[in-house]
Order: structure tokens, then C-alpha cells, then sequence
């Protein structure tokens, strides 16, 4: 299941919320404050796979690090 991470507009505080789909408005409500006004951060997705005969796990990273973190294409 997905997890969003938000940031409430009015007073700063940083949630998470678990949709399955897209957001719906109500998900954009702060625990907090009660606002409803909470934007979407856009963060990184990362996984393990099993590891290639060394014993570690290969850990990759899919999209975010926001510009030059890569996804942007810029760098």
C-alpha cells in the first residue's frame, strides 16, 4: 500500500498517509491542526534485493531526491 508523505501549510507539521489509489481530500486534513490544506512531499522509494553472492543486500533508489538528486534529469 502506498504511503504519502504530507506537510500541513498552516502549521508546518509533517504526516503520513496509507492509500491505496490516489489521495482523496480528506487525506490532506493535519492531525494537527485540523487544516485541510496539507501538500504532498515527494520523497524517495527505495527497496533491497536479495544480494548477488556477497551476503548484502543491493539496495536501490527509485525517482526523488528532488533537482540534482538525479529524477530531473538535470544532472
Amino acid at each position: 500500500m502506498p504511503s504519502y508523505d504530507l506537510a500541513c501549510g498552516a502549521c508546518g507539521t509533517e504526516f503520513e498517509a496509507f492509500r491505496q489509489g490516489f489521495l482523496r481530500d480528506d487525506d490532506r486534513v493535519c492531525p494537527e491542526c485540523g487544516e485541510g490544506d496539507a501538500r504532498q512531499l515527494f520523497t524517495v522509494f527505495q527497496t533491497a534485493r536479495p544480494s548477488r553472492g556477497d551476503g548484502a543486500p543491493t539496495v536501490v533508489n527509485y525517482g526523488g531526491g528532488g533537482c540534482c538528486g538525479g529524477s530531473c534529469g538535470c544532472g
